[in-house]
């Protein structure tokens, strides 16, 4: 396999634990890809002119008019009967190839390894992690059934990429290009020496940040061990050095001034109030001088969001298995970096687009 490059990076890119769909399941996928394209526009569009043909304008106005409306009842029963579409297809797909896939992991543990995975057994896992299995997933991100699983990753990665090109997203999006774009255009000449990404999943962003900053020495932490072991067989794969920790973002046992660059990927809408607080104060402990901290996120607080679509944002909140939704629209993260210790002329907020997609990031973070 060729050497992958940060632009081969993204939510297509095939490796050697991906999981293969025969007939049936690439025509259950495009079933369910369609009808999330189809119902987007509709949720939108369809909302505005009901909000509209009622006068409804302020977010109490919109939120009571959509909430009597059987057109909305019927758009959310079609939306979350999609999503459990999805997962089931999704899982039928991996459940069918477990063994062979258990099989070539077994194989790229025999092989040297360019980075390293640490699990720890007594890992401490977040309350709010063991009792949401968020977007929906089956079992959550922390499902860890026996030592050598890789369903939670198999599944988060297959997951992220059909529910997300379901919202319109293109094939070859990357959430860490979109960012290190970001950097290299507002801090040119940046350079980390060891990078940490923060909540890393199966490492997807993290392997971006690797190739982009090489030769850094790049760390991955999450408190899920088969979403790690899953990440770690393929960086392996594809011949990606990373190394993958299972612990805690928010307490870390890293030394003090450890990274020169922290990142966090869709992390922050997944977090309780009091946990985004101590993450900045583990953010600022662990960030060398002169470091870089940045944080990539939904655009909820998008200045000029109307007030229906910030009520079709709350959705993912009352329906999608995202309780904690109000952190990115209602908190102020500068405010948080600024209690963590940052000092305030070197933080820094803003919206970048998509590589491969309609929208715009929001990016939250710090010089140190």
């Amino acid at each position: 396999m060729n050497k992958p490059t940060l632009e081969s990076m993204h939510r297509s890119t095939v490796h050697a634990l991906s999981p293969q769909a025969n007939l049936e399941e690439r025509a259950r996928q495009a079933f369910v890809l369609h009808v999330k394209r189809g119902l987007g526009p509709l949720g939108a569009q369809g909302t505005e002119q009901i909000c509209a043909h009622h006068g409804a304008e302020t977010p109490e106005e919109v939120a009571s008019v959509l909430r009597a409306s059987s057109s909305y009842a019927a758009w959310t029963a079609l939306s979350k009967g999609s999503q459990r579409q999805m997962w089931q297809a999704l899982s039928d797909m991996i459940c069918r190839q477990e063994e062979s896939l258990q099989g070539i992991a077994r194989d790229l543990e025999t092989r040297p390894a360019l980075g390293s995975l640490h699990l720890d057994p007594d890992a401490q896992i977040p309350a709010y992690l063991q009792h949401t299995a968020f977007h929906g997933q089956p079992g959550g991100y922390v499902l860890t059934r026996h030592p050598e699983d890789l369903y939670a990753g198999l599944m988060q990665e297959a997951g992220g990429t059909l529910y997300t090109r379901g919202a319109g997203t293109g094939a070859k999006d990357s959430k860490a290009q979109a960012v290190v774009r970001f950097i290299h255009d507002r801090f040119s000449g940046f350079a980390p020496a060891r990078i940490l990404d923060m909540g890393c999943g199966y490492g997807a962003q993290t392997c971006g940040y690797a190739l982009a900053f090489a030769p850094a020495e790049t760390h991955g932490v999450d408190v899920g061990g088969a979403v790690l072991r899953f990440g770690h067989l393929r960086a392996e794969s594809l011949s990606i050095a990373l190394h993958l920790h299972q612990m805690d973002a928010a307490a870390t046992t890293f030394p003090d001034g450890y990274f020169d660059l922290i990142v966090s990927n869709i992390v922050l809408h997944e977090v309780p109030a009091d946990h985004l607080q101590a993450l900045m104060r583990e953010c600022r402990r662990l960030l060398a001088p002169g470091g870089l901290v940045l944080h990539q996120d939904m655009p909820a607080q998008r200045p000029g969001t109307s007030a229906v679509r910030r009520f079709l944002s709350m959705w993912q909140r009352d329906h999608n298995d995202e309780p904690h939704w109000d952190s990115i629209a209602q908190l102020r993260f500068p405010d948080l970096l600024s209690a963590a210790g940052f000092a305030p002329d070197g933080i820094f907020e803003d919206y970048v687009v998509q590589v491969d997609g309609p929208m715009h990031w929001y990016v939250v973070g710090a010089r140190g």
